[in-house]
C-alpha cells in the first residue's frame, strides 16, 4: 500500500486538465497584464491578435521596440518574471532583454530558436527595493516574414514561475483554481503531471 508521499495539484476543471499546475499561483505584482491595459511602453507598435489561454495577445512584425511595463520592486528579494512568447520567420532572431534601472543586464539576455510555438519563458534574479526593471522581447533580425507574439506577462516574488494571475487589485474568486487534486505514493522526489493520476474535488 503506498504511503509516505502525498502529492497535490490544482486545476480549473474537475478533470484536472484546465490549467493543471503543481504549484498554487501567486498573484501578479503588475497591473494590466491580462489585456495590456494601462501604461505600456512601445504599445503603439503592437497590434491585438486574439487571445491565448484567455489572455490578450500582442503581435509585432518589425524589429525592436518590444512592449513592456516597468515594475518597481517593493522590497529587497528574489523575483521572477514570466510571459508567453511565440515567433515565426526564419530570421526573426528573437531575444529577451532585461533592463534594470536603465541598464541592459546582458547576463539575463536570452536568444530563442526561430519559428517556435507558444512557450512560457521565465527569468529569476535579485532586486533591491525601488529597483525599476522591465523585460521585453525583441525581433532583432531583418526578415520580411518575421512575427513575434506575447501575452500574460507576470511578476512575482520568489524563484518559481507560477501560473499567470491578475494582480491583487484585479483578482476575482473565478481567477483562482477551483479544484484540488491528490494522490499518494512512495516517491517523494517526483510528482506526476498527468491529471488522470489525481483524485479531484471542488475547493470549498
Amino acid at each position: 500500500m503506498p504511503d509516505g508521499a502525498n502529492h497535490v495539484a490544482f486545476s480549473y476543471s474537475k478533470d484536472g486538465k484546465d490549467r493543471f499546475t503543481t504549484v498554487y499561483p501567486n498573484l501578479n505584482l503588475l497591473d494590466g497584464t491580462k489585456d495590456f491595459s494601462g501604461d505600456w511602453t512601445n504599445a503603439a507598435g503592437w497590434t491585438n491578435d486574439g487571445t491565448y489561454k484567455g489572455l490578450t495577445v500582442k503581435k509585432k512584425i518589425t524589429p525592436w521596440d518590444g512592449i513592456n511595463k516597468t515594475f518597481t520592486a517593493p522590497k529587497d528579494g528574489k523575483y521572477t518574471f514570466s510571459a508567453y512568447v511565440k515567433s515565426s520567420g526564419n530570421n526573426a532572431n528573437v531575444f529577451r532583454y532585461v533592463i534594470i534601472n536603465g541598464g541592459d543586464r546582458e547576463s539575463l539576455r536570452k536568444g530563442f530558436d526561430n519559428n517556435f510555438d507558444w512557450s512560457r519563458d521565465s527569468v529569476t534574479f535579485d532586486l533591491k527595493e525601488n529597483d525599476k526593471v522591465s523585460v521585453r522581447y525583441e525581433i532583432t533580425g531583418s526578415g520580411s516574414d518575421s512575427a513575434l507574439w506575447t501575452a500574460g506577462h507576470k511578476w512575482e516574488e520568489g524563484s518559481t514561475a507560477t501560473p499567470w494571475m491578475p494582480s491583487f487589485s484585479e483578482v476575482t474568486a473565478e481567477d483562482y483554481p477551483s479544484y484540488i487534486g491528490t494522490y499518494t505514493d512512495n516517491n517523494s522526489d517526483e510528482q506526476s503531471t498527468d491529471p488522470v493520476r489525481y483524485s479531484w474535488k471542488k475547493i470549498e
